[in-house]
């Protein structure tokens, strides 16, 4: 017998609530965290930290990164040209200073003169210029839609470059901040002996070197020799982060004080609610950051071709259901790309296609599935829940869901091989929504090739005024909703539940993904 989506989210939630009344958490406050520029602080310069996360560590050349999981991985070795800050705005970090051209078509750079790389090189103009044309060059390079307008990088003198562009190109700085501004040595990048997919040797600036590194499953650094030019990074003597997938093992391993740092799954409502008691006690708090992560059902267009079939599975997901249901409100729900308060958000959006099975069960018909349709829907092992519910709301169209569960490698490969019709995962919006729609055709593996969407994106990575820039992004969100590349559920927070004694660890959290970490500045307390 069918249950209903209420009966399901309700059954899972009852089912959480029985492992949580187990869990011998006692009464507390959560603690809070110590502010790191207080005068009373005094940092352990002999410290460790272990950070278990989902992030998988698979390489370290940021100019090849297949994931953003990646860059946890390599900022603490790779400094960029800029940082994003809070609002996701750039801000300076190799970076001293740059000025915009008034058409948006050169963007000049003043670079820090303080910085060298842990190989004995300095930081200046011509290795700026040779990172670049190496990201636009290697035949396996994953960052070069983002240089696709850099038509030159010149050396105006030692410590400045300019940027040269065939198209405005008003957000470049934005894309600095990720792989495409992450900066190597002259030697690391010039000597063909240095592979650094698997090893980033000494050829960065950060605060960090890699002491030891086991694929897919850690990293382990040391404090780099010498003085860094950050003085507020490099504060810890060792750091190690693992890829943990299991929320379960997380969780008991930071209870147990196996490690100091465990990411809670912020897809997995129990997990939330567990986490909060865990941090009612006296050794852990609990760390909660807004992002603009928009859990999803990515879809395969080329298997999917009609897109009346897209809309159908669009509509026949019961969105709100799962935001205020099974996630009792921990996650926005949303219709669209980006989240209230980020940019790209529009108020005046309207839902393209809103939950209606009937509509579903036409769209379908019309599609010629009038006796329903077969549906592969691969999602991670262990988080089933939103799986199971969709499935269930999508029955009620006459969709047939073959679940397919598997390890986070094993369900995305599937998706980017095309050998399932869709993956229960998520999108995290990079900056700008053009920006955003650049990674999904390039790394997500979202296969829409909707010629309006290229467009669009083009036209609003170029826009220079306000309300050209305005309108442009707003075309850009109607039509990737219009196109149906994926079911927007609801955008969710990251949560980490963290040891006492860590410092500035709310700094390194991002609102760009619930996994996005930069540990350069995390220390621990004396």
């Amino acid at each position: 017998m069918r249950t209903s989506t209420s009966s399901r989210w309700f059954v899972l939630a009852a089912a959480g609530a029985l492992v949580l009344s187990g869990c011998g958490y006692g009464p507390g406050s959560v603690g809070a965290e110590i502010d790191p520029a207080s005068t009373e602080v005094v940092f352990d310069p002999n410290a460790g930290l272990i950070v278990a996360t989902t992030a998988v560590p698979t390489g370290f050349d940021p100019h090849r990164e297949r994931t953003a999981g990646e860059r946890p991985y390599y900022f603490p070795v790779f400094d960029r040209l800029t940082r994003l800050d809070e609002n996701l705005q750039p801000t300076p970090m190799l970076a001293e200073s740059w000025e915009l051209a008034p058409d948006a078509m050169s963007l000049t750079m003043k670079l820090r003169t303080d910085v060298s790389f842990h190989d004995g090189d300095a930081l200046d103009a011509e290795t700026v210029r040779l990172n670049i044309e190496r990201a636009k060059s290697l035949e396996d390079s994953t960052v070069k839609p983002f240089l696709s307008t850099v038509t030159s990088v010149e050396e105006i003198d030692q410590h400045t470059v300019e940027f040269r562009f065939n198209a405005p190109s008003p957000d470049f700085a934005v894309s600095l901040a990720g792989p495409v501004g992450a900066v190597m040595s002259r030697t690391g990048i010039s000597d063909p002996a240095v592979d650094l997919r698997k090893s980033p040797g000494l050829h960065g600036s950060g605060p960090y070197v890699v002491e030891k590194f086991t694929p897919s499953q850690s990293v382990t650094y040391v404090r780099a020799p010498g003085t860094n030019w950050d003085a507020d990074a490099g504060r810890l003597a060792r750091l190690e982060i693992r890829y943990v997938a299991d929320d379960r093992t997380r969780d008991s391993a930071i209870r147990a004080g196996e490690i100091d740092v465990a990411l809670v799954n912020g897809a997995v409502s129990q997990a939330i609610k567990q986490a909060e008691l865990a941090a009612q006690g006296s050794t852990l708090r609990l760390v909660e950051r807004e992002t603009n992560v928009l859990a999803a059902l990515w879809l395969r267009s080329d298997r999917l071709t009609d897109p009346r079939v897209r809309q159908a599975l669009v509509s026949g997901i019961d969105r709100g259901a799962i935001a205020d249901g099974y996630f009792q409100g921990m996650c926005a729900s949303s219709a669209q790309l980006s989240r209230a308060g980020f940019a790209g958000h529009l108020q005046d959006f309207e839902d393209p296609y809103p939950f209606d099975p009937e509509r579903s069960k036409e769209l379908l018909a019309e599609a010629g599935y009038v006796d329903g349709m077969d549906f592969d829907l691969s999602y991670i092992a262990g988080r089933e829940a939103l799986p199971v519910i969709s499935s269930d709301d999508l029955a009620r169209s006459g969709v047939r869901s073959r679940l397919q569960p598997g390890t986070s490698i094993e369900a995305l490969t599937a998706y980017r091989t095309s050998q399932t019709d869709s993956f229960m995962f998520q999108v995290a919006p990079m900056g700008t929504v053009a920006e955003t729609v650049k990674w999904i055709q390039s790394k997500a593996g979202l296969e829409f090739t909707d010629p309006l969407i290229a467009d669009l994106a083009a036209k609003a990575s170029r826009a220079v005024s306000p309300e050209e820039r305005e309108s442009s992004n707003a075309d850009l969100v109607r039509a990737l909703a219009d196109s149906a590349a994926f079911v927007p559920i609801c955008h969710f927070n990251s949560y980490y539940l963290v040891a006492s004694d860590v410092i500035g660890f709310s700094s390194a959290t991002s609102p760009e993904a619930q996994y996005m970490l930069d540990l350069r500045s995390v220390g621990r307390a004396k």
